[in-house]
């Protein structure tokens, strides 16, 4: 039971830290009027939370056959996830905060719909490569019901943070302030960038081991 617990925790860490949800909310804040009210922002949370939450649970859930199907070596992944995640956390460290991954014309038709909680706030803001990355390799190394159990509930867990931060977000930032904001933002950045590493050197040591011995 405390492994589990364990487990749960370091997953939900995992997970979290990459989701971003604080820079993924200020995001969010660009794309709304200042006109939305606290019920519009709670709608738009989970609209955003039940996306990210289906999103993440489909890519941990068929990794691991996606993978299979192509032939595709697992430390190959770790090598190009941990590439992938050192440039995030390096960006975050820098204060760059989290990319919208979505052109200006993208972002001014955003802010013209009436609903921007699955595009482009879920997907690719939330759930981008980093994030679809982090979930596929979970999928791939975790192995009985146990490691199972214990990523489905740091799904649920950072979904409902998600929705929490997200619902919350203009209160948040009043609180925080910009300058809070992005030290937060750097102290994810240095968890995000330390998974990199261990990621990339998990992947770089198994792929020689697989081709060089």
């Amino acid at each position: 039971m405390i492994d589990l617990l364990k487990n749960i925790l370091g997953d939900t860490i995992s997970i979290f830290t990459i989701m971003n949800p604080l820079s993924a909310g200020a995001i969010m804040l660009t794309l709304v009027d200042d006109t939305t009210t606290k019920k519009e922002f709670k709608i738009i949370a989970g609209k955003s939370s039940k996306t990210v939450f289906l999103a993440m649970l489909i890519l941990f859930l068929s990794g691991t056959y996606i993978f299979n199907f192509f032939g595709i070596q697992p430390d190959g992944l770790r090598v190009f996830g941990g590439i992938i995640l050192l440039v995030m956390g390096f960006d975050m460290v820098q204060g760059h905060g989290k990319k919208s991954n979505h052109q200006s014309t993208d972002h001014a038709a955003a802010q013209q719909q009436n609903d921007i909680s699955m595009v482009p706030l879920s997907i690719p803001i939330i759930v981008g490569p980093g994030l679809a990355t982090t979930l596929i390799n979970l999928s791939i190394t975790n192995n009985g019901w146990e490691s199972y159990t214990s990523v489905a509930i740091a799904i649920i867990i950072c979904s409902l943070a998600n929705f929490l931060i997200l619902s919350r977000m203009p209160f948040i930032k009043r609180r925080l302030g910009v300058n809070g904001l992005k030290v937060f933002n750097r102290l994810m950045g240095l968890i995000v960038g330390s998974l990199a590493a261990q990621m990339l050197i998990t992947g770089a040591f198994g792929l020689y081991e697989n081709f060089f011995k």
